[in-house]
Parts: C-alpha cells; structure tokens; sequence
C-alpha cells in the first residue's frame, strides 16, 4: 500500500514537473468563444500551428492582411517578441482550424478596414530584420488596397504607401551581386527596374524620387500630399559625397521643395532646420569664393541658384528658425 502511495506521488510530481517546463503539456486547454471572431494578419508568412506553443507542428502560412475567423483561444497568454497575448484557434483557408498568436493579429471589422490596413502599413514600414518575400507581401497588400479606397485622400495615401512598400523592397535584394538570372529576381528587375535606381555608391536599388514628387503634384490639393512630399524629399538617392559640405548641401534640396510646395506645412520647423544645419561655413565659403577656375564657377553658380530658390521658399513659410537660416543666407554675399 505504501509502495503504490509513492509509485503514485512520484508519477505525479514528475507530470507537474513536465508541464511547467513543457509548452505541449502545460498550454492545452482552450476556450470556446461565444462567437466567431474576425481577426486580420498583421505579419507575412505567419505560421499557423496544430497548438497553442510555438513548437507545435506548423500547419501553414498565412499571407499579411489574411481574414481568419477565430472559434477559440486558449486558457493562458504567451508573450513572444515582448508581446504577450492568447493563441486563438481560427478556420485556416484550407479548411483546418489552427492555432495563431494573437500578439500579431488585429480584431477584424469591414466597417474600420482601411484604418486597419493603414496601422497595419505604417507598422510594416518600420519593421526591421525582414527579407525579399516580407516585402513583397507587403508591397502586393498595398498595391491590391489602392482600388478598394472610397475616397480620393486614402487612395492617394495607399498609392504612397505602395511607393514605400517597393522602396523598401528594393532593398531587400541580394547584395551584393545581386542574382537577376534566379527566380524570383528576373521578374522582379522586369516588372520594376524602371520605378528604381541603381546605387553604385552604397549598393542595392533606391526608388526613383521623380515618383513621389509626381504622386504628390496629382494630389496636391489633399492633405496627404504634405506627407508625400516629405517622403519625397528625404527619399534616399545614390551620393559620394563623403566630407563634401557642398554636395552634402545639395542632397537638401527636397527640403527646398517641401517648402515650396507646403511652406507651413506640417514638417515645416524639421525642414527649415536641416537646411540651416547644411548651410556650414564651408558652403558660404565657397557660395563667396573667387576661383576663377572653370570647375569652381560652374559649382558656385549651381550653388548660388540653389540657395537663390531656399530665399524664395524661405519667403513662404513662417516655420520657427526662419530667421537663423535668414542671417546665415545673408553672409552670401
């Protein structure tokens, strides 16, 4: 009897064990809910799972922005990447049900889905650590959402993001030799290679900025067009410029244009001060200088144009540091 006693607390000693240090064990259980609930993907290739624990065999993978309707979730929260939430059993498109972390869905509602989509976009433009295919999920998302907009401020705001999405896909492409002969690749030079530019100077591909500045001239009359004209102007673009304080000066010139276009414009105070951080000593220098060299005419005349249209631009807005980079503009003589 007291043998059967022992046998019996050992076996169960060793289950509590198991289950607090396994996963499979101790996250089991499950709660129905008391209606389907939609729920929308907020991350590319996302893995579905026979249970709710990251080690439980994969199912298949979900595409970002896919509608599943979740029937269940399970008893306990899990935290994966600093999230903690339910895994929640949903109807998976192949006709199983499958386990997803909640900790990457959004709650699903038709009447919200362009506010969803738009967190779901702007999330996905600071996502770091991401490959070819993320990138291509997110561009294909972004790209399909334009034709759903109902009104011309959010197609105009999907189109942006479809620029951002292929900017940022672009860069997702294998550096360095970049292998245009392996799929997935050619198709991606056919169907692209005349919306980016080749960087000899850093590597890889950068969108081409004529794009956003032509997206932000369509719609120039909505309120998204101050933000895209901000995009544009800090877009990235191929430069050596090194220690050049010059060639440095004129990479600003899309803040020049953003004032211009949108002279108080929200990113207005952020335009007029990189500009006044540009303009060093060393570029009046040289805007003053008296080389009479052919190279040195030629860059200081392109030089003084330059900060001929930032006086013009400055004559707009009423941005705070107007007047410091005024008093700097006035050195030039």
């Amino acid at each position: 009897m007291h043998r059967l006693v022992i046998r019996t607390s050992i076996c169960s000693l060793v289950f509590i064990v198991l289950a607090e240090s396994s996963p499979l064990l101790a996250q089991t259980d499950e709660i129905k809910l008391e209606s389907a609930q939609p729920k929308i993907t907020t991350v590319s290739a996302m893995r579905a799972r026979r249970g709710p624990q990251v080690a439980a065999e994969e199912i298949m993978r979900l595409k970002l922005g896919t509608i599943v309707s979740a029937v269940a979730r399970s008893a306990n929260q899990d935290t994966i990447g600093g999230k903690s939430d339910y895994w929640y059993r949903v109807n998976l498109p192949n006709g199983e049900t499958g386990w997803l972390f909640g900790g990457l869905l959004l709650d699903y509602d038709i009447r919200r889905r362009e506010e969803l989509l738009r967190q779901i976009f702007e999330a996905r433009l600071k996502a770091e650590n991401t490959n070819f295919a993320d990138e291509q999920e997110f561009y294909n998302l972004a790209a399909s959402s334009i034709a759903e907009a109902k009104g011309p401020n959010t197609r105009a705001e999907f189109e942006l993001f479809k620029l951002l999405a292929l900017a940022k896909w672009a860069g997702r492409l294998p550096q360095p030799n970049n292998p245009k002969d392996k799929p997935p690749y050619p198709e991606w030079h056919r169907a692209h290679d005349a919306e980016v530019i080749e960087n000899g100077f850093a590597g890889g591909y950068n969108l081409k900025t004529e794009l956003l500045w032509k997206l932000e001239a369509k719609y120039h009359t909505l309120p998204i067009a101050d933000r895209i004209a901000w995009e544009a102007a800090h877009n990235m673009e191929p430069s050596d410029c090194e220690s050049d304080e010059v060639c440095d000066f004129y990479l600003m010139s899309g803040d020049i244009e953003y004032l211009r276009l949108h002279p108080d414009g929200a990113h207005a105070p952020e335009a007029v001060k990189e500009l006044s951080d540009a303009l060093t000593n060393d570029v009046i220098e040289v805007a003053n200088g008296k080389d009479s060299g052919k190279d040195a005419v030629m860059q200081r005349t392109e030089l003084r144009k330059t900060l001929s249209s930032l006086r013009q631009a400055l004559a707009k807005t009423s941005a705070s540091g107007k007047d410091e980079l005024l008093r700097k503009l006035n050195r030039v003589r």
